[in-house]
């Protein structure tokens, strides 16, 4: 019992280096290369957990293999940009200007059923109104809709936004951030100045959020 403990261990610490040194990206956006090396990793690391009898180096030895080809390759396909179009597949332009390529939906395996499905959990419901429908090279599917059914923006309304930054957490839960608060560029006799002003104890706040232009937001704790 104590050996298949420790042999799960290591190699559990064995595959999530390994995943840790091929990226961070979720499952839905790997390429086929990492689909394929993290099935094979996930596949390998069960060998000797499964059966007490293989030695550990058995998984060990594949996993570094793998690992090693798979940085290899990466590295090899970024210094050379022919190569990597000679093995990746490029991006398929489904829908261009507003046409839909019928030959790449047929060379893509894809229905229209499929499409339009794809289109649905992008918040389209209307095919017409997609101006250019890329299928990426990690099979997900990005999307530039019509000028007409974009949302409106500030510069379509000819107003120039105003900067306000990022919220910064200056209070949690009674607590003062103090690196929070020296990124804002501010210091406790100015926190003290606006918890007075707005009748408030440091204890009796759960949060205070103030963001690069000076917008505050307090909640003060529940009795």
């Amino acid at each position: 019992m104590i050996t298949v403990f420790i042999r799960t261990i290591l190699i559990y610490l064995m595959v999530t280096g390994a995943m840790r040194l091929m990226g961070k990206r979720q499952i839905g956006e790997l390429e086929v290369s990492e689909l394929i090396t993290t099935l094979l990793l996930s596949e390998i690391a069960t060998l000797p957990i499964e059966n007490p009898e293989v030695p550990v180096l058995y998984a060990v030895i594949p996993i570094v293999t793998l690992l090693t080809t798979e940085v290899c390759m990466a590295v090899l396909l970024s210094r050379f940009p022919k190569v990597r179009k000679k093995i990746e597949a490029p991006p398929s332009m489904l829908i261009c200007d507003g046409h839909l390529d019928q030959r790449e939906l047929l060379r893509n395996r894809l229905s229209i059923e499929e499409l339009i499905a794809s289109l649905r959990q992008q918040g389209v419901g209307d095919p017409n109104e997609v101006a250019y429908a890329i299928l990426e090279k990690n099979g997900q599917m990005s999307l530039i809709l019509k000028e007409e059914h974009r949302p409106v923006t500030l510069s379509d309304l000819s107003r120039t936004p105003r900067r306000e930054g990022m919220m910064h957490l200056i209070i949690s839960d009674g607590e003062i951030n103090e690196y929070n608060l020296k990124l804002l560029g501010r210091d406790e006799a100015w926190l003290s100045a606006l918890l007075q002003k707005k009748h408030l104890r440091q204890s009796e706040v759960l949060y205070l959020l103030c963001n690069d232009a000076g917008k505050v937001s307090v909640l003060k704790k529940e009795e």
